[in-house]
């Protein structure tokens, strides 16, 4: 049930179904081009978490955004 998903992992699968029409390289840009846009530091670094933890719960179009262009965000709150 989403409801009791965090919210970096609610939030950002719902921005994945957003962009899911596009092909696979665009819509990852998207994905990861809106949570850098639009996110706070401290929410890219969670779900930047999330991801890396393997939570079972993000999307893989989410995975895919995280670790092709957030992975090294290390900007401070």
């Amino acid at each position: 049930m989403t409801a009791h998903l965090p919210p970096e992992i609610r939030l950002g699968n719902d921005i994945c179904r957003a962009f899911r029409h596009l092909p696979d390289e665009a819509a990852t840009a998207a994905v990861a081009g809106h949570l850098a846009r639009f996110w706070d530091p401290r929410m890219r670094r969670a779900i930047t978490e999330r991801v890396r933890e393997g939570h079972p719960d993000v999307d893989p179009l989410l995975a895919q955004a995280v670790g092709t262009h957030l992975e090294d965000d290390r900007t401070p709150a």
